[in-house]
């Protein structure tokens, strides 16, 4: 006697045991306690695996005529399985029997009852079970959760200690040879006051980095969803770097299709996004190269954005790592990041409901684009991202 198991809030019970007459009395006091439920009856032990489902959630009510042995056997075996398809079983004793019940009970049963119980106590005993087994999937779930969170915890802090110390060493280095040789010679006292001021505002960019994106994934950032006529902000971008390129020798070439109208977006957040990426590709370019930002329509009313160099480039394979945190490409001095630009990108973009990539293949430069759609922040609510 088998039901399909169609419920997915209901218990599904399976009862085993030699005798089929003990197993229908008990369904039927399964049925008087949950009503037309999934339940699935067992003449043998050995089929229980195949009954069970990689949820879990399921109680195992083992009883009359199965063997001590295989009883015990077939317990280490769901013992073993996973937290999550675990079964809570519960075992039917016709009489108690201590030294066999504590073997019983050592090798993973969850609970007993003796078979003569009142059906009031049958009934609490199964609900129990229900409740237990119906929670087992979800707390396990959440336990290992909590454990990938706190491993992420502690890479995140040792990264951040590590990209912290950097710049406070040289800081620290810079005022001591200062304090010891900057009146022996003065002509140290620029050079490495600039070192100070320098090695500081990259201590700055690092930590206003960290409690935006500390924010951004807390869901406590303010999102001010307001229509923003794109081709104005682009303009505004190219101003913004207009002096920068002209110092590098770059050509900074921007160029805004026909058809590009206002998206409703978050103005400053945008332009956050659009700034990390132009100062990547100017750091990046050689002198005399080109930075190009190219802005065109989407077909579903959106705006497709595109920030490409004539740096290096991406290494193969690494298009999508650069967008986690602290992954940086070239550690030299002068293109040295806080490893961070990326990661906030693509949240405040995710906040959009909108992508950005990579494009993966290219022989030389990198090429970034972004797309938006017309309407993305306000269908994205003000939870965090994940």
């Amino acid at each position: 006697m088998t039901e399909a198991r169609d419920q997915a809030n209901s218990p599904h019970v399976i009862v085993v045991g030699s005798d089929k007459n003990w197993r229908e009395a008990q369904i039927r006091r399964v049925i008087k306690v949950f009503g037309d439920v999934p339940f699935t009856s067992l003449g043998d032990l050995a089929a229980v695996e195949s009954h069970l489902d990689h949820r879990g959630g399921e109680v195992v009510l083992l009883g009359c005529g199965l063997s001590p042995d295989e009883v015990l056997r077939r317990l280490k075996e769901l013992r073993a399985r996973s937290e999550y398809a675990r079964p809570y079983v519960l075992v039917s004793c016709h009489q108690v029997v201590e030294e066999a019940l504590v073997k019983v009970m050592v090798e993973g049963a969850d609970d007993f009852l003796l078979e003569s119980c009142a059906d009031e106590e049958f009934a609490a005993r199964l609900r129990v079970a229900w409740e237990r087994a119906r929670s087992t999937p979800r707390v396990a779930a959440r336990a290992a959760e909590l454990e990938e969170l706190s491993a992420r915890q502690s890479d995140f802090l040792s990264v951040v200690s590590h990209e912290i110390r950097t710049p406070l060493a040289a800081i620290l280095s810079a005022a001591n040879i200062l304090v010891r040789y900057g009146s022996q010679r003065p002509e140290s006292v620029e050079r490495f006051g600039r070192v100070i001021q320098e090695e500081g505002r990259r201590l700055t960019r690092l930590i206003n980095n960290l409690l935006d994106l500390s924010k951004i994934e807390a869901g406590q950032v303010e999102w001010d969803a307001r229509e923003v006529p794109i081709a104005e902000l682009v303009s505004q971008v190219e101003e913004a770097f207009t002096a920068l390129a002209d110092e590098r020798q770059l050509r900074l070439e921007v160029t805004v299709e026909k058809g590009v109208g206002p998206i409703i977006a978050d103005r400053d957040k945008l332009m956050q996004v659009l700034i990390n990426l132009i100062s990547n590709a100017v750091k990046h370019s050689p002198d005399g190269g080109g930075v190009y930002l190219r802005c065109r329509p989407t077909a579903d009313g959106g705006v497709r954005l595109e920030v490409e160099d004539e740096g290096p480039g991406i290494p193969p394979g690494a298009e999508e790592r650069i967008f986690q945190r602290f992954q940086q490409l070239d550690l030299e001095d002068r293109n040295r990041g806080t490893g961070l630009g990326l990661t906030i990108s693509r949240q405040i973009v995710a906040r959009h409901q909108g992508r950005i990539w990579a494009e993966p293949g290219r022989q030389r430069g990198a090429l970034f684009i972004i797309e938006l759609p017309a309407d993305g922040l306000t269908r994205s609510g003000h939870g965090p991202v994940r």
